[in-house]
């Protein structure tokens, strides 16, 4: 990451600017402490990127989900194409009091270490799929994790694979109101009994 800590910050929220907040809602948790960022330094061996410390000390965890009355969760035991389970994108954050674990930076990589996955500071993911992570390096190269295979690296940086994630989740959205749309025309035309 290159960019300055309030470059990152402007950057984060320029690409939020065009999620429609009927549809999704944007959530964080409060900052974390210096103890957490230390911590979770040498739990990954070494200094988090500085825009991205500074980014979790002022919007921690940083979730978009989409509203339930716009993307109803999925019921136990429900079966459908995964990507209807891909309702929400966390840009993870540093532990804190009220940052749930699977928004947690620390957890995820307990469950990289677990896998013998090191040298990674896990930063995003989908809600809902469990089977792929983004990643930085030591040197700051994006990576992707899929079912805790090897890192394979990416180009661009950071911001740039935030921005594609939340237009996929955006068209995501987008088509889960047709399929939700075409479900219930197919409920009206039914015959009772």
């Amino acid at each position: 990451m290159t960019m300055t800590a309030e470059q990152f910050h402007e950057r984060i929220w320029e690409i939020l600017d065009p999620v429609d907040t009927q549809y999704f809602e944007v959530v964080a948790a409060p900052a974390p402490g210096a103890e957490s960022i230390a911590e979770l330094e040498a739990a990954v061996g070494f200094p988090l990127p500085a825009a991205l410390t500074a980014f979790c000390q002022r919007t921690n965890g940083l979730c978009v989900m989409a509203r339930e009355e716009a993307w109803p969760q999925a019921k136990e035991f429900e079966v459908g194409p995964a990507w209807t389970f891909w309702r929400g994108l966390v840009l993870l954050g540093i532990d804190a009091p009220e940052l749930p674990e699977w928004a947690s930076i620390s957890a995820q990589q307990r469950q990289l270490a677990e896998a013998g996955v090191s040298g990674i500071l896990p930063v995003l993911k989908i809600v809902g799929d469990g089977s792929r992570i983004w990643g930085v390096d030591q040197a700051g190269t994006v990576v992707v994790i899929d079912d805790m295979a090897d890192p394979e690296p990416l180009g661009g940086d950071l911001t740039d694979l935030y921005a594609e994630q939340i237009a996929e989740l955006m068209q995501r959205q987008q088509d889960m109101a047709l399929r939700l749309a075409e479900r219930a025309t197919r409920k009206k035309g039914r015959l009772p009994g």
